[in-house]
């Protein structure tokens, strides 16, 4: 099986809020649709207020929803291995005005006592694991009775193959990442992760799709601009800018609530 280098995000760390680096793709792509539906479900489905909410975002990375978080109130911890990585979010968190509380520490190895945290985020982060169980019952072990443990990840089917390896990785006429971001097997269906989730008393799941909200060949004029230098990363991922949707055959994302104890 090929492997994941977690190493890139010490080398791309300076890029996390660029315009021009393969990182702004989760910035404009990916991030506004999560995190729109991360709002909705707290505020709208759970009716909860988010001011003073304390959040944990495992695996924050440079602070894409860290800030997001942050901006709505909570009280906000972000935890990666990456120190490059953590020292770009201080920084960029520090010119927004925002109060982040960044510390370095494994998924697998959180380093707080149970009952902790009202929610728990964790994005971009179980398809790049050797062991996705092990980090859902640290992320159980720190939420309190109760608290929400909202998620994304890649499903592991044919399409995730063809898209976000075959022609995202591996094909050089369309390739937008480096090789070794993605490995396939690592990928989680739904049903294994709601299994681990049950496995640690994380219960109400739901899963919503993240799906192209463009048609095929928009999306392939954006990516040869991009490819000849026409078009930004940023502007890349504002055209091909993800949707909430029913498909889950990609990639999702979702939630689930800690059994009160």
């Amino acid at each position: 099986m090929p492997s994941i280098d977690n190493t890139i995000y010490d080398h791309v760390h300076a890029t996390w809020w660029d315009q021009d680096g393969f990182m702004a793709l989760l910035r404009t792509s990916v991030n506004p649709p999560r995190f729109a539906y991360f709002r909705a479900v707290l505020s709208e489905r759970l009716g909860l207020d988010p001011r003073g909410l304390r959040v944990l975002d495992v695996g924050c990375g440079g602070g894409l929803l860290s800030e997001e978080f942050a901006a709505l109130g909570c009280a906000v911890t972000g935890v990666d291995r990456s120190l490059p990585s953590l020292a770009a979010a201080r920084e960029h968190a520090g010119r927004s005005g925002l109060n982040i509380d960044y510390r370095q520490a494994s998924a697998e190895a959180l380093p707080f006592d149970a009952a902790q945290f009202d929610v728990v985020c964790c994005c971009d982060v179980l398809e790049h694991v050797d062991d996705p169980d092990a980090i859902v019952a640290q992320i159980a072990h720190v939420l309190k009775p109760g608290g929400v443990f909202l998620f994304d990840t890649i499903n592991r089917t044919f399409m995730s193959k063809l898209v976000a390896i075959k022609l995202a990785q591996d094909w050089r006429l369309t390739r937008l990442i480096p090789r070794d971001v993605h490995v396939w097997d690592k990928f989680i269906r739904p049903h294994e992760l709601a299994a681990s989730m049950n496995r640690h008393g994380l219960r109400e799941h739901e899963f919503a799709g993240l799906s192209p909200a463009i048609n095929p060949l928009t999306a392939l004029n954006a990516l040869v601009r991009n490819k000849l230098g026409r078009m930004s990363f940023a502007e890349l991922g504002s055209k091909l800018k993800l949707k909430r949707s029913d498909d889950l055959s990609i990639s999702y994302m979702g939630f689930a609530r800690a059994q009160a104890r």
